[in-house]
């Protein structure tokens, strides 16, 4: 039976399918008052969340598919909170998932070479919250591992501390002081360079999808917040992939695949949007309200209202690839090759048995390699620095990566928490303009709204943000209750 309230509900249309889209999405369809009917747009022929996942056949003749996420989607308590209730509210199931990480220092005369003749081994192995003794690398000396293991040690513990008892710099705007970055705070707490550039910078970078340099112009509050809600926290991955999150996000919602939107106008009744469609048609449509959860280079390309703002937030291209080529960590499988190198570790919550999965950190001092190890000897390499076998390569896709910086951040919180206004900012600060999110009826969501590291976190905090600013209770935010 139709509710007597839709011929009077907002029409609006959320415009991408990634987390944030269909979040957002999902929480202004499920609203208790039925005051918005949604369209969801998307200009892949497909839902781009898990648009690259790879499904791996099971083991077991019987048993349901296994799929490998690509990106990789694993989370951490502590730091993705909204994320984890979103599911529980869902009923998505996961589980925790250890790691062991192998950290391994390409040699200079290496960075310019295209082969994996000369890759070395490990120098050292480090266990996602200590969950197991990692292994003592059988291609190193082991005076020389209990050196780098004890210096290792004393550096994260230092830089441990830094992150809970010393602030970064906040911004300044009397004085034109941007946010401190994470290169001036490394600097400032004399964190030692070699245990920055071995260890710090290719973990984190991991985490971030980016270069070391890109991640040092990083705002310090970002790594120092995330490492304070990481910190001996587990991790965790979707148990069937980030593939079933989907259905249940769009129970319901009308979904449109190949529509290219090309043009987002403001009107005095609502937003106008214009698109082209697979079939190559040109039409436009009329909403009451637009959500952008998009890239911020996409969102400036189609709502031109925001492109002053928006071009001062980074973005880089990174590479992910799903293959069976082991040619470039096999000096990690050799060195790690032992019966207790890869142990399982008991699942609280369950009776079976967890397999640790490795993955392969190689640096070459500007950016950093990740190898992950999924189910059936499937991986995953992100931002690849070798050429890998062709014929061995399952899925390779290139996507956009949000980076941050301390003027970005500034764009960013002026933005979405309208703090930072044109009238007190200094002429040695780039103007940061009056528009804020949802002017014009036009919203902006996606991992990069909001004051934090680009994760899915970000994704579900804007969409959250864009439902409580329309006034739809968000049933995961137990703040709303």
């Amino acid at each position: 039976m139709k509710n007597p309230q839709s011929s009077h509900a907002k029409t609006v249309a959320v415009v991408g399918t990634g987390m944030a889209g269909l979040a957002t999405a999902h929480l202004l369809h499920q609203d208790s008052q039925k005051r918005y009917q949604v369209t969801l747009i998307e200009k892949r022929d497909q839902i781009s969340l898990s648009a690259e996942s790879v499904q791996i056949p099971s083991r077991d003749s019987n048993g349901p598919a296994v799929w490998a996420d690509v990106p990789m989607r694993a989370f951490a308590g502590g730091f993705y909170r909204n994320l984890i209730r979103m599911y529980d509210y869902l009923g998505v199931k996961y589980r925790e998932q250890p790691f062991l990480f192998s950290f391994t220092r390409l040699p200079k005369r290496q960075q310019s070479v295209s082969t994996t003749s000369c890759i070395p081994g490990p120098q050292m192995v480090y266990a996602s919250n200590f969950h197991q003794i990692p292994p003592i690398p059988r291609t190193t000396n082991l005076i020389h591992w209990c050196v780098e293991a004890v210096y290792a040690v004393l550096c994260y513990l230092w830089f441990t501390f830094c992150c809970f008892f010393i602030s970064p710099y906040a911004e300044n705007l009397q004085t034109g002081q941007l946010s401190e970055s994470l290169d001036h705070y490394l600097r400032r707490m004399w964190i030692p360079q070699y245990y920055v550039a071995n260890y710090l910078l290719p973990l984190i970078s991991s985490v971030c999808t980016c270069s070391h340099h890109e991640l040092l112009n990083f705002p310090a509050s970002d790594v120092i917040e995330y490492k304070r809600r990481t910190h001996l926290q587990q991790h965790f991955v979707v148990t069937a992939g980030v593939q079933c999150v989907q259905p249940k996000l769009l129970e319901g919602v009308e979904l449109r695949l190949g529509v290219n939107l090309t043009h987002v106008i403001p009107q005095d009744n609502g937003v106008q949007i214009k698109y082209s469609t697979e079939d190559g048609k040109h039409t436009s449509e009329h909403f009451d309200l637009v959500v952008l959860a998009v890239s911020p280079d996409i969102a400036a390309s189609l709502f031109p209202a925001v492109n002053s703002q928006l071009s001062a937030i980074p973005t880089t291209t990174v590479e992910t690839v799903a293959h069976t080529d082991k040619s470039t960590i096999r000096p990690m499988l050799h060195a790690t090759a032992s019966p207790n190198s890869i142990k399982c570790a008991k699942e609280s919550r369950g009776s079976y048995n967890l397999l640790t999965q490795r993955i392969h950190l190689l640096s070459n001092g500007t950016i950093t390699e990740a190898v992950h190890e999924q189910t059936n000897s499937i991986l995953v390499t992100t931002n690849p620095l070798f050429p890998l076998d062709k014929s061995k390569i399952i899925r390779s896709a290139s996507f956009v990566r949000v980076l941050r910086s301390p003027l970005s951040r500034l764009v960013v919180n002026s933005i979405f928490q309208g703090r930072v206004e044109r009238t007190n900012l200094p002429k040695s600060t780039p103007v940061v303009s009056s528009w804020r999110n949802g002017d014009n009826g036009v919203y902006l969501a996606g991992g990069w709204c909001w004051d934090g590291m680009v994760l899915l976190e970000g994704c579900v905090v804007s969409a959250m943000r864009v439902a409580t600013d329309l006034g739809v209770v968000v049933p995961w935010d137990d703040t709303s209750s």
